[in-house]
């Protein structure tokens, strides 16, 4: 596997190199599980506005609360993908790599010059991933999608509704599982690319990943087990999701299974002590605002102070899966846009003349 550069050290993709020409979320979120786990990731992204997410949501100093956590341990390369230089630099760059991760809409990176065939030309090893919203064929395939189009198609707002009116999920759930599926794949092929290199045998592959295919593999197992058998003799049940319910306190609400008593007389406290002593599964319904100072998550270490040059202190989620012996960490804040630009140019040859003269073309910055 190709050198990363020495801020990139003791995790266990130590030495994995990954450009990361995606945006907004399922591939970003992707890559900074691979970047938190030690991989060397470069940013690649538009000149001047860069991703489109650096301005969505909650921000403090021009700084998006989600960008900042998906885009953590990442260097930033601010390339101009339209201009023919540009598509020159990332083809540079993919004969370094080792992953390359793009959720262009299909069809896109080719007209670019930078489709799967144009980069195992330079680099018949490297691992190129394509995420995209409904895949690469059908009536939907060249649709623009984002997490609630994959909500609607999957039929997880009717569950969601119970009967009732219907119900979004209010979380990009279809991002984020993608997210997670597609740093898996990667893995996996990076895994079996080792195994067939010991075998002199060529390991690199094209990498093929729909949100609605994550989406229904991610719903499938309890949401659809009524759908799951075809033909006669089935013996359907209620959704998993009805073998649990929210029951008010007299001071909140706890989650549990269906209790069948009025539970509002009462405390939380109270109600988790007995449910616990008698080793029944409970929890406290917890308000958003009080995720951060509830005991368990704080036992845990689960989050993170951090100090972000631009948007200050911050809390981030450390990296989820602890590894003994190859850390993960947050290493690094997100970058601004094209921060790393000179330092990766640089380590790829160019001279500060040919920079300056990209940068005049607005090819780079």
């Amino acid at each position: 596997m190709s050198s990363a550069d020495n801020n990139h050290t003791n995790g266990a993709l130590q030495g994995v190199r990954v450009l990361d020409l995606s945006s907004v979320v399922s591939g970003p979120m992707a890559a900074v599980i691979l970047a938190d786990q030690g991989a060397d990731v470069i940013k690649i992204e538009p000149p001047g506005w860069g991703d489109g997410i650096r301005g969505l949501g909650a921000s403090r100093n021009g700084l998006s609360a989600i960008f900042s956590m998906i885009n953590r341990n990442k260097r930033s390369l601010a390339i101009n993908l339209k201009h023919t230089a540009g598509q020159t630099l990332v083809l540079q760059l993919a004969e370094t790599a080792d992953v390359l991760l793009q959720n262009y809409r299909p069809g896109k990176m080719e007209t670019l010059g930078l489709g799967y065939d144009s980069i195992k030309a330079v680099n018949p090893e490297l691992i190129y991933t394509s995420i995209s919203g409904m895949g690469e064929i059908g009536p939907y395939a060249e649709q623009r999608v984002y997490d609630f189009v994959i909500q609607g198609i999957s039929g997880v707002l009717e569950a969601q509704a119970n009967g009732q009116q219907l119900e979004m999920v209010r979380t990009i759930v279809y991002d984020k599982v993608t997210s997670l599926t597609a740093a898996q794949g990667i893995t996996a092929a990076l895994y079996a690319r080792e195994k067939s290199n010991q075998k002199n045998i060529p390991g690199g592959q094209h990498l093929q990943l729909a949100m609605l295919d994550a989406g229904i593999y991610f719903n499938w197992p309890d949401l659809m087990w009524n759908y799951s058998f075809t033909g006669d003799g089935v013996n359907y049940a209620p959704d998993l999701a009805d073998m649990a319910t929210i029951s008010k306190t007299q001071d909140g609400a706890i989650v549990s299974h269906p209790l069948g008593v009025d539970c509002s007389n009462y405390s939380t406290e109270r109600l988790i002590s007995l449910f616990t002593h008698n080793d029944i599964p409970v929890s406290k319904a917890n308000k958003r605002s009080d995720v951060i100072n509830d005991p368990q998550v704080k036992a845990l270490g689960v989050l993170e102070n951090i100090n972000h040059p631009r948007g200050g202190a911050m809390l981030q989620p450390r990296p989820p899966v602890r590894f003994n012996q190859t850390p993960s960490k947050i290493r690094t804040h997100s970058a601004e846009i094209g921060e790393h630009t000179v330092e990766i140019l640089t380590e790829l040859g160019l001279s500060m003349n040919d920079m300056n003269a990209l940068a005049r073309a607005g090819t780079i910055s």
